[in-house]
């Protein structure tokens, strides 16, 4: 039989999840498994691309796979288990905490998932928040977490008047209407605010675009590796108040820039915002349920020259102990060799 594969999905667009796929790979302990990206309507897939990642795991001893892929897959994955191949599942959000489904789709989605992860060998998921509650759907009591890791970045500037960003693909559950609603009921304070990512629901990117002009804000599209760069550099406030998040890496970027946060209570997001060390919350934390909390974080941090402070020196400290891509990708390799 041949070696490990990472089967993964062929990136269309930006996304959290392809790159902790690319960055494992690079920062992998020794010779990384094969990448094998399927192209497909993932995750439910169409004939050709269900053909071809039956074909990727067909003859294989072990493989990786992305949960993009393969977590709406359990027959194909009971096949494969079937003739001897171990499958890894690698679950970077579970598939009925995406935005924009129907009740149906999202109970036929959690429900194929579940049975994927009790055919998987293992499971692996992106966070210890993510662990836990694919332990919950599953029934597994061996799921293993892998955070993300960051890459070492320069200190932001500080600036006046202060720069607030979201990144994310533009859709409900990175909830940027709260974001928008927000900074309209901030707009008699000095602010610049900018917002980055593609788009993942048209019909709710429509209703972002007119909400533009009354937040004072502009929206730059996906970016590439230097457009984010030049973004991060004109920050002074991450927002993420993403409904649903296993992690949400923008989060550690910022952080390793010194940048603090404002995040969605009960999420991943609040894990990645303790990550590194620090004596105290680099950010806030908000209920996303109370229609008025992001609003009074927002001004909260826009009025108090002591709050920014705080959570600047507080995102500062947090920098030393953010973990490389290196840890994330010993943590899958040591999955692998199990």
């Amino acid at each position: 039989m041949s070696a490990a594969v990472f089967v993964v999905a062929e990136p269309a667009a930006p996304s959290g999840g392809h790159a902790y796929n690319a960055a494992v790979v690079e920062h992998w302990p020794g010779p990384p498994p094969t990448v094998v990206a399927l192209p497909g309507a993932w995750p439910r897939g169409d004939p050709a691309s269900l053909r071809s990642l039956e074909a990727a795991l067909e003859g294989r001893r072990l493989a990786l796979v992305d949960g993009l892929v393969g977590a709406a897959q359990p027959e194909l994955l009971a096949r494969a288990a079937e003739c001897g191949c171990r499958v890894i599942l690698l679950i970077h959000l579970p598939l009925a905490d995406e935005g924009g489904l129907s009740a149906d789709d999202r109970a036929a989605l959690g429900r194929r998932e579940a049975q994927s992860m009790r055919v998987a060998w293992r499971v692996v998921a992106t966070s210890r928040t993510a662990a836990a509650q694919v332990s919950r759907a599953s029934g597994r009591t061996d799921v293993v977490a892998a955070p993300p890791g960051v890459r070492p970045a320069p200190l932001a500037a500080s600036h006046r008047p202060p720069g607030v960003v979201q990144v994310g693909a533009i859709g409900p559950r990175k909830n940027q209407l709260a974001t928008l609603t927000a900074l309209a009921r901030c707009r008699d304070l000095e602010f610049r605010a900018t917002f980055a990512g593609p788009v993942a629901d048209p019909a709710y990117a429509e209703r972002f675009q007119d909400g533009l002009g009354a937040a004072g804000a502009r929206w730059v599209g996906p970016v590439d590796d230097p457009a984010l760069e030049r973004l991060y550099a004109e920050a002074d406030l991450l927002v993420h108040p993403a409904l649903a998040e296993t992690w949400g890496m923008v989060i550690t970027e910022a952080l390793a820039r010194g940048i603090p946060s404002i995040v969605g209570a009960g999420t991943g997001a609040v894990e990645a915002l303790r990550r590194g060390h620090s004596s105290g919350l680099p950010g806030g934390v908000v209920d996303l349920q109370d229609p008025d909390a992001l609003t009074h974080a927002l001004r909260g941090w826009l009025t108090d020259p002591g709050r920014r402070t705080e959570w600047r020196a507080q995102a500062e400290l947090a920098r030393a102990g953010l973990r490389g891509w290196s840890d994330a990708a010993a943590d899958l390799a040591r999955v692998l060799s199990a």
